[in-house]
């Protein structure tokens, strides 16, 4: 019969941020999909922010504070380690907004620069995440991705973006094949935008100024859901720079969302981006029901960070009593560790809930004056 790679006896303590031993003792190890329990010690993979291997000896390092150490696994540990490993990642993925909604593709490599660090890729339709063996996981948009470069010496792929130039090595036979699935994805993107909009050089969550698209006030009618053609109208007369349309591949999509003339493909979204003095306004045309955002910040930053977050809206929505990072808020690991959600939630002026007084609200918020009051 094979054992359960979940489970094993081990000897644990779990000390504190000074060292100290606040419980200790023999135990049953278990691994669940949410969080390690080991005695009466229970451990959510949110809060286990390091993990280090060696010796016959496992240690996570916890927040807010503190250490777990597991030992005397015996026969069991490679098995378990390697299991209590990726599942702890996984959970880490969905924790840092990391994931998507269908299954990836899966590399065995490593990130080349700054430094070698063993990591699986996971190439989704939307985005690249990449998971460091014991670190927090990261992603790469398709969107952002200008190009794909093989890199010859130690051989790689570099994914060109405008913010930096991820590089991944160590694959193997698989090289190859993980181009190929991030150029594939990357290119249907594109090609469903371009059919879409006649227009090929949309991308995936990122907005094109209405001096660079021929057809910009076309598009805002076509693809304007008719509850929100007002608010469009009012937004663009708002504008004091290039306002932007976009569209997004949502990883958080509503069951019902508001539907433009022209139909959208299913889990997209239309979004404008609109400058107003030394602010930002985001708001949906079509596709999820959502509030309108105001950020205190420059439009590229805040685009960059939405395609980051691929537009989620359920991370920004939260007020700051609601967001608290407690142990108890399913979203803490990203509120705490994902910077471009901590760098949009701390810009944001306003978010107008979509009701009988949008229209006033928006106007005081939008007046030019205390846009630049509070920059």
């Amino acid at each position: 019969m094979v054992a359960e790679p979940r489970r094993a006896a081990a000897t644990f303590e779990l000390l504190d941020e000074a060292g100290h031993v606040r419980q200790s003792g023999d135990a049953e190890a278990l691994i669940g999909d949410d969080a390690l329990s080991v005695g009466a010690i229970t451990v959510s993979w949110l809060d286990a922010d390091r993990l280090t291997v060696a010796d016959y000896r496992l240690e996570l390092h916890l927040w807010p504070e503190g250490r777990l150490v597991l030992r005397q696994l015996g026969r069991r540990f490679d098995t378990f380690a390697h299991e209590l490993r990726r599942v702890r990642n996984q959970a880490r993925v969905a924790g840092m907004l990391a994931h998507g909604i269908t299954l990836p593709e899966v590399y065995d490599g490593a990130v080349l620069a700054p430094e070698v660090q063993p990591a699986e890729l996971q190439v989704y339709d939307t985005h690249v995440t990449v998971v460091p063996a014991d670190d927090d996981p990261w992603q790469v948009p398709l969107g952002a991705i200008t190009s794909v470069r093989e890199e010859g010496e130690p051989p790689g792929i570099a994914l060109m973006t405008p913010a930096n130039v991820p590089t991944f090595g160590r694959l193997g036979p698989q090289r190859d094949a993980c181009r190929a699935a991030i150029i594939e994805r990357r290119d249907a993107q594109r090609k469903l935008l371009g059919e879409l909009t006649g227009d090929p050089r949309f991308s995936d969550g990122w907005g094109l100024r209405s001096t660079e698209v021929r057809a910009f006030t076309g598009l805002i009618e076509r693809f304007t859901a008719p509850e929100r053609a007002p608010c469009a109208r009012t937004l663009l007369t708002a504008a004091t720079a290039d306002p932007r349309i976009g569209f997004v591949q949502l990883l958080d999509p509503d069951r019902e969302g508001l539907q433009p003339a022209a139909p959208l493909p299913s889990n997209w979204a239309v979004f404008l981006l609109v400058p107003v003095g030394a602010g930002t306004v985001l708001e949906m045309l079509a596709g999820p029901s959502a509030a309108t955002y105001v950020f205190r910040d420059e439009i590229d930053t805040v685009n960059r960070d939405l395609q980051l977050l691929h537009f989620r809206r359920a991370p920004l929505a939260p007020s700051e009593e609601q967001a608290a990072i407690t142990a108890d808020n399913p979203q803490r690991l990203a509120l705490r560790k994902l910077e471009p959600l901590k760098r949009l939630r701390s810009a944001i002026v306003a978010r107008i809930i979509h009701n009988e007084r949008w229209t006033a609200t928006t106007r005081d918020t939008l007046n030019l004056a205390s846009v630049r009051a509070l920059a």
